[in-house]
């Protein structure tokens, strides 16, 4: 089969299409015929070394993808081949980038039949955090201000989409005016240009947001604590600004703010049936149509590196999928 293959983690990132063996898949596992898969930030920091976990080499990167069921394993009995499916990896080494892939049963879902695998594949991951982060980390109501920063990339764009499934007002950041102007959200600010606080506290006559959704980090979260409201909780879901922030402990105290961490793979495997619980009621939230996963910006096959290169260079618009025929 034809896959993309790292066998070094070094900056720049160094992978390049191989033939490599067609996995079988185990007892317990699917094997799927990979149609589409997604590219994620996360992916580029494992490519270049810099990732807090190294998986084995050779690398074959994407842990998330869709496409149809080609093999089953002994003792599957959920799945048949022929079945369309979406599927995600816990871990960063899911090997979506391939032909062919083999993952846990418990890691592959049944998909719609009018669901595009484009659409599919972006779709379990970004969701999953968002869900995670909004629903049962950060307790977001329906007429609470959520504040979504990186909201024209693929974890933000699936947190407005959350945000606005549970009934919230939400307000989207960035900072390229012409990628906001196509994400769906109540406010958007170009935090670059605009003031964040200043433009925050006018549009909540002063109160400030109520939950705060953060995958940049740095400046902005630093920004972040100065708008949000008394009471209010700030998601950490990661650095991709490459610096992390330091939270005052004397402003968490007088605002009585929340800082609570979000890693979506580490909410699936540490917390067990609750976690596959939750899981379980997005994708119900997606069939009946609460949520609407959609692909942001598709790549061939071929120009799989080029996607990764434009993660790193943030010129992407949404989530990045590589279609695979």
């Amino acid at each position: 089969m034809k896959a993309w293959v790292c066998r070094r983690f070094a900056a720049p990132f160094d992978i390049a299409i191989e033939d490599m063996p067609v996995p079988e898949p185990g007892p317990g596992e699917v094997r799927i015929r990979v149609h589409a898969a997604g590219l994620s930030f996360g992916e580029t920091m494992v490519l270049e070394g810099r990732y807090q976990k190294t998986p084995p080499l050779p690398y074959i990167p994407s842990s998330e993808m869709a496409g149809v069921v080609d093999a089953c394993g002994p003792s599957v009995t959920r799945l048949v081949p022929g079945q369309r499916v979406a599927a995600f990896s816990v871990s960063l080494d899911g090997g979506g980038l391939a032909e062919y892939c083999v993952l846990p049963e418990s890691f592959v879902h049944g998909i719609a039949d009018d669901l595009a695998f484009a659409d599919a594949a972006g779709f379990l991951m970004n969701h999953w955090t968002a869900f995670n982060a909004l629903v049962r980390r950060g307790n977001l109501q329906a007429g609470e201000v959520l504040l979504v920063h990186g909201a024209t990339g693929g974890t933000g764009s699936a947190a407005l989409d959350v945000g606005r499934a549970i009934g919230a007002t939400v307000i989207a950041t960035g900072s390229d005016d012409a990628k906001l102007a196509r994400v769906t959200a109540d406010h958007r600010i170009n935090h670059v240009t605009t003031p964040l606080r200043e433009r925050i506290l006018e549009i909540t006559g002063g109160r400030g947001a109520d939950v705060i959704f953060d995958p940049v980090g740095g400046d902005l979260f630093d920004q972040s604590m100065r708008a949000i409201a008394t009471g209010g909780r700030l998601l950490v879901i990661g650095f991709t600004s490459g610096r992390p922030a330091m939270a005052r402990t004397n402003v968490l105290l007088v605002k009585m703010i929340s800082v609570i961490g979000v890693e979506g793979r580490l909410a699936i495997e540490r917390m067990g049936e609750q976690g596959w619980n939750d899981f379980r009621e997005m994708l119900a939230w997606a069939a009946d149509g609460r949520l609407k996963p959609q692909a942001g910006t598709c790549f061939a096959f071929a120009d799989a590196r080029r996607g990764y290169a434009e993660i790193l260079a943030r010129k992407h618009a949404g989530k990045c999928v590589v279609l695979i025929d």
